[in-house]
Order: structure tokens, then sequence, then C-alpha cells
């Protein structure tokens, strides 16, 4: 039981106060420069330069040319509640600023050592504050060009408590490096600069786009399968912003940006929105890229829900879900109505039968013709010289032992197999399949065959065969995919990669796993430094999901029965490595009530 202790009421001294709100405004660095960048963009700044030292614990510095404050402002700007962004309660219903509590600086101030410089112009003279942790120790006059410097040292030194929950300094350095880069999409107009370390890390333009600017953030591989969104739904309120494909669907929700009237916020009303567009074209597991930017009237929106102000509530919940949930729609259906009409599946009927299944789409219309065909191709090429990728002429590479180690123990044109008897392919995605009690069953083909492959993989482990290539790969590796490789190399060597780093951006790779071709390996590598991979089972999984045949592929009857063998000897052939059902099944009874008998 927790004794308790009468004592009078009293105000607290105004430094403790300050560290109070400190606890509230200034969780991290990142907290930190945050404030401070939004401070000079409410000045007006178009130009805005960030230093920072020890991952901000050291130094965080912000410099702008944004309109500065006279000398006696910038004892006040120190102040708690002090602000030239509102004046009267109604204001609060309307706010367009970013600060606007008048607490950042006397918190950040309370709990470090601040020197504040700041020339409200013409003249190139100011005026330099030097604070320490509350205490304004000098002020004297500097030359200074228009603008302000806030430089912040030794943060929470004087609150240990505070100082122990940092992370290393990595950690905190790229949560700092992800506030420029969240201002850096929202704010077009305003050149930022970025230097950690004495290196510069960041640099955008004025003249850059959106498109551009993700360029120094996203990967290329991410960038090219954008999508862009532009949707008014009623009056003043508009959705701008890009959106990923759902094939480049990560396991991450690390990028997913919203902003509302262009500050950076983190919503679950938004999220569940976003998701709710992307239902039935992603995993539970899985999340899409978006930047996107809601501009709605200053009355829908309150932006005084929490003291660091990334968190908003807004009058018409409803408004806001729809207008996100229907504007990434859309942009997701122009998509599949452009591959429709361009596509090469566009004119292809719905369902093909188990008869019919010999069409000029492939060579081998059995499994027993295909594998005799490849023991011919090695025979005249010789004992264990590997036979280039096998094409037919209009359909995908058919690749040896495609469904399982052995052909199955069925003779050729057989369609019963153990539980099931094989009754035809429909949409070029679903085996259709009569089970034991006479009951109707689907099979997901690419669910199937991931499965398959996935207990493949990893019954072979570490042991699976390599191939040396003529000439290595070699690719430059962006900042971010640096870091992915360092946590995923070692696991692509024990697959079957040799990796060398001639350069921190380079990367030389001379051996791929047998089970890869050569584009194949590209683009399975570009995936793993995408994703951001980081276990031996999920670079399975997205192996498998990669080797899987697809959906909208023609299986021959052989090939089928083949998958269906090899899908029923797994251990868990109820899912795929995802998470996803392979089988769907109806019964008898089930169909009859759909029909009403």
């Amino acid at each position: 039981m927790i004794k308790t202790v009468k004592r009078e009421i009293k105000v607290l001294p105004p430094a403790l106060q300050n560290q109070i709100a400190a606890g509230e405004v200034v969780e991290r660095p990142a907290s930190v420069l945050k404030e401070l960048v939004e401070n000079s963009l409410d000045a007006g700044a178009d130009k805005v330069e960030v230093n920072l030292e020890a991952g901000g614990q050291g130094l965080i510095s912000v410099q702008d040319n944004g309109h500065g404050l006279g000398p006696g402002e910038m004892e006040l700007a120190l102040t708690r509640h002090a602000t030239s962004k509102i004046g009267f309660a109604r204001d609060l219903s309307r706010i367009t600023s970013f600060g606007f509590r008048g607490e950042a600086l006397p918190s950040i101030a309370s709990v470090s050592r601040v020197h504040f410089l700041s020339c409200p112009g013409p003249e190139p003279e100011g005026v330099k504050l030097e604070v320490e942790f509350g205490r304004i120790l000098e002020k004297r006059p500097v030359p200074l060009k228009r603008g302000s410097r806030i430089e912040v040292r030794d943060l929470f030194v004087n609150t240990p408590a505070r100082l122990k929950f940092l992370k290393t300094r990595n950690t905190e350095f790229k949560k700092c490096q992800e506030v420029v880069q969240r201002f850096a999409l929202a704010q077009l107009g305003v050149e930022f600069s970025f230097v950690a370390g004495g290196r510069r890390v960041l640099f955008f333009s004025r003249e850059q786009s959106l498109l551009e600017r993700l360029g120094l953030i996203w990967p290329e591989k991410i960038r090219q399968g954008l999508l862009a969104v532009r949707f008014e739904q009623q009056e003043g309120f508009h959705l701008q912003g890009v959106v990923g494909s759902p094939e480049s669907a990560q396991a991450r929700a690390g990028r997913i940006l919203f902003f509302v009237n262009n500050r950076p916020v983190q919503d679950k009303l938004l999220l569940s929105a976003l998701r709710q567009a992307y239902k039935g074209k992603l995993l539970s597991r899985e999340y899409p890229q978006a930047v996107l930017f809601l501009d709605i009237p200053a009355a829908e929106v309150d932006v005084n829900v929490h003291p660091a102000k990334s968190e908003v509530r807004f009058r018409d919940e409803q408004a806001v879900f729809s207008l996100i949930r229907n504007g990434v729609l859309q942009a997701l259906q122009d998509k599949g109505e452009k591959e429709a009409s361009s596509g090469p599946e566009s004119n292809q009927a719905p369902f093909v039968s188990g008869a019919g299944l010999s069409s000029p789409e492939y060579r081998f219309t059995s499994f027993s013709d295909l594998t005799g065909s490849r023991l011919r191709e090695e025979t005249e090429a010789g004992p264990g010289t590997p036979v280039p990728g096998r094409r037919d002429e209009s359909g995908p590479r058919l690749r040896e032992n495609r469904f399982q180690e052995e052909a199955p123990g069925f003779a050729a044109g057989e369609g019963s197999l153990f539980d099931y008897d094989y009754l035809g392919q429909i949409y070029r995605s679903y085996l259709l399949l009569r089970d034991k009690d006479r009951g109707l069953s689907i099979l997901d083909q690419h669910a199937a065959h991931e499965r398959v492959l996935f207990e493949q993989y990893k019954g072979t482990g570490e042991n699976s065969p390599r191939q040396n290539l003529v000439l290595p790969i070699e690719k430059r590796l962006h900042r971010s995919e640096q870091t992915a490789l360092e946590k995923s190399a070692s696991l692509l060597r024990r697959l079957g990669f040799s990796l060398e780093r001639p350069g921190p951006d380079q990367i030389l790779i001379r051996t791929i796993p047998s089970s890869l071709d050569l584009k194949q390996a590209k683009s399975f590598l570009d995936s793993v430094l995408t994703k951001q991979l980081e276990t031996l089972d999920a670079i399975w999984c997205l192996l498998a999901c990669r080797q899987a045949v697809k959906a909208g592929e023609r299986l021959a009857r052989e090939e089928a029965l083949q998958l269906i063998s090899a899908w029923q000897a797994c251990a868990d052939k109820e899912h795929c490595p995802h998470g996803r059902p392979t089988l769907v099944s109806l019964t008898s009874r089930q169909l009859e009530r759909m029909f009403k008998r």
C-alpha cells in the first residue's frame, strides 16, 4: 500500500515548471529539432540549415533566413506562453502556424545550454543570448544577417533521468534525419541542408519536385511504382500526393507519411482509411508506401490536442476517412484500368478447362514431354552442363523441378490425386478440385506453390547450390540500401550470394543461388534491400514468392497435377508462408444452401 503525506499546495518555481513542460515537448533530440524547424518556417524562412553532432546530444543547430527577432522579443521568446501566433481564444479554432503555445524555446532552454542569435534586418547586426538551463547568462550584439540561429548543446545534461532514456547516437541521428525529410517533402519551396558530424547528409533545393525529393530518400525501385493521387471530395477538402502499388508493399509502415495542412501528423484514422483503400490487395502484415497531403479548412481540424502537436482531431472524421479512402482507391483503380487496357491478359477468357490446356502458349502439354525434352537437351550438352533458361515462344520460363524434387508417382493423364480429383483451371489462377467427400475445393496456384518452394528452401537451408557468374553483378547502393545490406548481408551469403564491397555505396556479386537466373537474382536482391528483411525465413518467403507460378499463368494438366501432389505433401499446406489460405472448400450442403435447395 502506498503511503501518502499531506503537503501544502504551492506554485512550482519557474525552472521546475519549464522542466515539466520540457517533458511534454522535448522527448529526444528529434523533437527539439522539430520545434526549431517549425519556428523557422513560421518566421517565413525559405532556407533552413541544420547541423547535428553526437546524434543531437552534442549539438543541434538550426539557422534560417526568416524575419528575425529584436532584442526585446528574444527574451520574451524564452518565456512560457509568450507567442506572436495567437492573441485571442477564437484563434485556437483556426490555427495556420506550426507553433502557437509559446512553450518550445523555454522548455528546450531549461534542459540544455542554448545560444540564441537573431537579427530582424536589414542591418547586418543582431543579438546573441547565452542561456544555461533556463538562466540567461549573457546578452550582447553580434554581426549577423537577417534571420535566426539557435544552437542547443548538452541536451538533458541537467536531467539524468531523461538522459538515460536516449537511444544510441546512430538511432537519434536517424530520428533527426526523418524530421528533416518530412519537412522537406511538405515544404517544396524551402531549401533544406542537413549536416551531421561535419558531413552533409541531405540537401534539398527549392527547384525540386516531390518525386525529386523522394529520390534522395527512397530507393529507385520503390519510386518507380508510385501512383499519383489527386482528389477533391467536397469544397475545401483536397487530397494529393503519391502512393505505392500493391506489388511494392512492405512489412513495415515506415514509408507512410501523412500531412494535414502541411503539418506532419500521426493519426490512426488516416492509416485506417489508407489500409481500407488497399483492402483485398495487401496481406494483413503488409503496408504500402504513401506520402499524402490533406488540405482542409483550419476550422475543421484541431491541432491543439497534444503538446508536441503530432496528433490532430477532425471535426468530421467520416468526411476525412472517405477523402483518404476514395482518393487512394481512385489512384489504384486508374492503375488497374490502364493495365487492363494495355496488358497481354486483357482478352483472355476467364475459364480454362482441364481438357483445353494444349494451346500454343505452352510448348509442352504434359510433364513427361517437358522432362523428356530437358533430358535430351542435357544429354546433348554433356553431363553437369547447365542448360540456359528455356522459354517457349510466348509463355513464362519453364523451370526444372518446378513444383517438387521428383516426378509424382502417378500415370500421365490421370486426373485423380490422393484425396482430390482435378477438374481444371479457372481464371488462370485457381485449380478446381473435387475432394473425397464430393465437395468442391479451389486451390490458389500461387499460394500453393509458395508453400511448396518455401518448405524446399527451408529443407535445403544453407546447402543450396550456387553458380558462378561470368561477369559479376555491379550495383550502386542508395543510402537506405546500405543500411539494409548491413542487416541482411550474412543471410544473403548463406543463400549463395557472394558480396564484395569495393566502396560504401558499391557491391559486387560473383555467385548467385543456382535456383535463380541472372535477372531473377537482380530482382530478388533489389527486393531484399528495399524491404529490409532481417531473418532467413523472411528471405525464403520472398524467394518462394518470386519463384512461384503466378496468378494469370496457364498450367498444363501435368503441371497442375504435379503442383497438387507436391502441395499435399507439405506439412502446413493450408496456408502460404505469408499466412494466406491456399485452399477454399465448399461442401455439397453449402452449395445447396447457396442455390436455396
